[in-house]
């Protein structure tokens, strides 16, 4: 059988060879050396990606819109009543059994702590929902968390309150 000529593989690819292939011929188990690239083509660039026009979140709007106005309320209608702590745990300690009243001198700057902290978080709160709700993302669960946070602080300090009153501490001795 007679070797093809460069012409006749040039004409059965589809592809005319502008060069000779000067390259050896690879033995039997041999790879045929690898010729120079003539020519670098640039990297191709990266695709750009658009973003998804923003989602409708009128329902989550809403229902952030409800929960921080409920938590305004909360806010301004409680503050008198931490404002005078000691007289809201007295008619506490009046449901409890306990005799004594809770001294004012102790529970007036906790109450006080308890005001500015509700009024910081729902600051806050308030905050964060409007730059979630400005980003188009769910902001529902901001102020629930919040509620949840000044809770916990107002449950705090006023277990501090009461442990440190001498009035429940008698009444914790004798209830032992």
């Amino acid at each position: 059988m007679s070797e093809p000529s460069a012409d006749a593989f040039a004409n059965s690819t589809g592809s005319a060879m502008t060069e000779p292939d000067n390259r050896p011929r690879p033995q039997y188990g041999e790879y045929a050396p690898i010729a120079p690239v003539a020519e670098r083509w640039p990297a191709p660039e990266a695709p750009t990606l658009v973003e998804a026009p923003p989602v409708n979140r009128t329902r989550d709007v809403v229902v952030t819109t409800v929960l921080l106005l409920l938590g305004v309320f909360d806010v301004v209608t409680s503050f008198a009543t931490f404002a005078d702590l000691s007289a809201a745990l007295s008619q506490v300690y009046a449901q409890l059994g306990i005799d004594g009243t809770v001294s004012a001198a102790l529970a007036a700057p906790f109450g006080l702590a308890i005001n500015i902290s509700r009024v910081g978080i729902l600051a806050i709160t308030i905050a964060v929902s409007l730059l979630l709700i400005a980003r188009h993302r769910r902001a529902f669960w901001v102020p629930l968390a919040g509620f949840a946070v000044a809770g916990i602080v107002s449950s705090i300090l006023i277990i501090v309150v009461m442990s440190n009153d001498p009035a429940y501490q008698a009444w914790l001795a004798q209830v032992q």
